[in-house]
């Protein structure tokens, strides 16, 4: 961290601040009621009690009997800082019954802070809140007051953080307080369709970059959770490991080895095609490797998410109570977009899941349009791949989407699982395929997609002449080709029989034009060797009378 940064207590604030407050000046932070003002410097003063920095707070609004339980309540040891004498609580909340005359000096004030500053060698102050400290002394022009204290603080170079309300009284004409500060960071709630969401802005950090976006952040049990969403970038490690989606076929339609490990996935379809079975079986394919995983469920609670899926075969009882699945379920209109995203992203760095559900993102557009949940999910899941953690991201179409995407993510994943139901033959059946798998030989076939009770079967449906054919109309069909099968079968045996017949006949004659040749050829020889016999006798009698007439 920067040596001339102090850690604000908050991995985010860090982050949009390069490093931290400044470390040996003021850091204003004014806000509205309600925008957790003390929170932030309640996690302040902790971040530095657990780095055993001792810690001082000049409370002008709460009591210090008040603050110390809310320490307690957010997990951070109030009370035990405060009896080991490392957390001292100035009280200077205003009387308003007293009367102040004369002139007022700020000189009292400020040698009470320095002298538990000094007996507690502390290096850490907050005071809250500065117009209270001013109000209960009868300032109504508080220009010099501010001067003083600020200047004052840099003379004692010790980390301050001072906050403010953000509404305009008297004791605010003029943004002076702003300027005579080097950090200034405004905190707000807006309210959008009766949701509201709290934002955090630096308006100015003298001498260091720092975020200039607007951040959203969450008041939670365990103080603030602010995440720096929109500082995301496309950063992430090379992914090469591959993790089994539980379900062979769909292995062989990603090239055979399944999903990358740490990638993120979409699986869009309407109601009923089997979005939630789906990414419930690839969650169950991680659990039942030993890894841990969440599911986050805006439509359906934890038990009859569990008793849905018992009934296809996915018994997740056990892994809930071990510790390895955590579910998480809640109405999306419950709260904002950025607070959803917030939560969601403590929950995985606080469990460290090796794979995250989030069934269905499209419910996030019942709290504004798809633009917006669109900004959402680029920097969700730009954080979500940098914690190398799994996606997958069920997204629920329309019936008048005709089976096309609407939120217009499908760029942003990795891997994108299509699901549809087609009606036939007087009953709906479904059907899957890859449109996308980044870094992977993806199949472009269609396979029909079944759900029983052991859980998810894919098969090849019937294609043929040019169309495809599911359920009971591919049953019909296989039947029917069966029996033209058979029947040409039966029809080619009788051809064959023919042939042999034919064949045989034909053997048979020309075994009896053999027989008969050869009784000719017979007959013929005798007749010639009979003429040779006689020729032979001729010669010789004309030789023996040849001889004679000598």
């Amino acid at each position: 961290m920067d040596k001339l940064k102090i850690t604000s207590g908050l991995k985010g604030l860090d982050t949009i601040l390069h490093g931290g407050y400044p470390v040996a000046s003021p850091t204003l932070i004014k806000g509205g009621p309600g925008t957790g003002k003390t929170v932030y410097s309640l996690n302040f003063v902790n971040a530095q009690l657990q780095q055993e920095r001792s810690s001082v707070i000049a409370t002008c609004d709460e009591s210090p009997e008040r603050l110390v339980r809310y320490m307690d309540e957010f997990g951070m040891e109030g009370s035990k800082r405060l009896a080991s004498g490392q957390l001292v609580i100035l009280d200077f909340r205003p009387n308003l019954d007293e009367t102040v005359v004369g002139e007022y000096d700020l000189s009292p004030i400020l040698l009470r802070i320095s002298h538990a500053i000094e007996s507690s060698d502390s290096k850490v102050l907050v005071i809250d809140s500065l117009q209270n400290l001013l109000l209960g002394l009868g300032i109504t022009e508080p220009r010099k007051e501010i001067l003083e204290l600020f200047d004052w603080i840099r003379e004692k170079g010790i980390a301050t953080l001072v906050t403010m309300s953000a509404s305009q009284t008297s004791l605010q004409q003029s943004l002076l307080e702003e300027y005579a500060v080097d950090c200034v960071i405004h905190l707000e709630q807006v309210l959008t369709n009766q949701l509201m969401t709290r934002y955090l802005r630096v308006v100015k950090l003298r001498g260091s970059a720092h975020g200039s976006n607007s951040y959203p952040f969450s008041l939670t049990q365990n103080g603030v959770s602010l995440l720096p969403i929109t500082a995301t970038r496309l950063e992430s490690g090379e992914r090469v490991v591959r993790t089994s989606t539980g379900i062979p076929r769909i292995d062989s339609m990603l090239g055979g080895e399944g999903y990358y490990t740490g990638s993120s996935l979409m699986i869009s379809g309407r109601s009923g095609s089997g979005k939630t079975i789906l990414a419930s079986t690839l969650m169950n394919q991680v659990l039942q490797q030993g890894q841990k995983a969440v599911l986050v469920s805006f439509e359906e609670s934890e038990s009859d998410l569990r008793r849905n899926l018992k009934s296809v075969g996915l018994d997740l009882a056990g892994f809930s109570s071990n510790g390895q699945l955590v579910i998480h379920s809640g109405r999306a209109i419950e709260m904002g977009l950025e607070d959803h995203l917030i939560n969601t992203i403590d929950l995985v760095e606080q469990e460290s899941p090796a794979l995250l559900v989030l069934d269905p993102v499209s419910a996030l557009i019942d709290m504004g349009s798809s633009q917006m949940v669109k900004m959402l999910m680029i920097r969700f899941i730009s954080y979500i791949k940098a914690l190398g953690t799994t996606l997958v991201l069920t997204e629920l179409l329309p019936d008048s989407s005709d089976d096309y995407s609407e939120l217009a993510i499908s760029s942003l994943v990795d891997t994108w699982f299509r699901l549809r139901q087609v009606e036939s033959n007087g009953e709906l059946n479904r059907l899957i395929n890859v449109v996308k798998s980044r870094g992977s030989k993806t199949s472009n076939q269609v396979k029909e997609f079944t759900i029983g009770d052991q859980g998810i079967a894919l098969e090849d449906p019937y294609i043929g002449e040019g169309e495809l054919v599911v359920g009971s109309a591919k049953i019909s069909r296989i039947k029917q080709d069966q029996e033209n099968a058979e029947r040409k079968r039966y029809e080619l045996e009788q051809i064959e029989q023919a042939l042999s017949t034919l064949q045989a006949a034909y053997e048979s004659r020309q075994r009896v034009l053999g027989a008969e040749f050869e009784n000719e050829k017979r007959d013929l020889m005798r007749k010639i060797d009979e003429l040779k016999r006689q020729a032979a006798q001729v010669v010789e009698k004309r030789d023996v009378m040849q001889d004679l007439r000598y």
